[in-house]
């Protein structure tokens, strides 16, 4: 794949506001041996359990919306003891078409994105969606209880 010199220099520069702005969990690589990128790192939930989010950057980046999928733990289970992934597009539990077992998480309308959306945003509503994902489990409810859909514009 062919990156611009304008979208390394845009990934290096979304690696330093993670570093800099309190999301050093996270960062961006690159991966030389087929020149692609990815940004990644474990979010610590409030309760103390780790979730590994991973954010393979698409080619069209930053134009492109990125997709975050939670790699850890595997699989993510409900709580009914089935994975989130099986329910693959939901509403309920806020959540896109899944990689196997990894569900990803909806974090951004497609029609909504746009170039300005930095990565930190991205973890941000990652981990809002950790926190959300916690909360079912514990009582059932779904992440769309906790967590608001985004609205179309008019």
């Amino acid at each position: 794949m062919g990156w611009t010199s304008e979208q390394r220099q845009r990934l290096a520069m979304e690696h330093q506001v993670l570093q800099r702005e309190g999301f050093d969990q996270f960062g961006v690589y690159h991966y030389a041996s087929d020149d692609s990128y990815s940004a990644s790192g474990t979010a610590t939930a409030n309760s103390g359990y780790q979730y590994r989010l991973w954010v393979p950057i698409p080619s069209g980046y930053p134009y492109a919306r990125p997709p975050m999928y939670v790699t850890s733990p595997d699989p993510l289970l409900m709580r009914d003891g089935k994975p989130v992934a099986s329910l693959g597009v939901s509403h309920q539990m806020h959540t896109l078409a899944p990689w196997g077992n990894w569900p990803q998480v909806c974090h951004w309308r497609d029609t909504r994105w746009h170039s300005g959306i930095l990565l930190q945003k991205v973890f941000l509503k990652g981990l809002i969606w950790i926190e959300a994902y916690e909360q079912h489990v514990a009582t059932g409810c779904s992440v769309a209880d906790f967590v608001s859909t985004m609205a179309e514009r008019a």
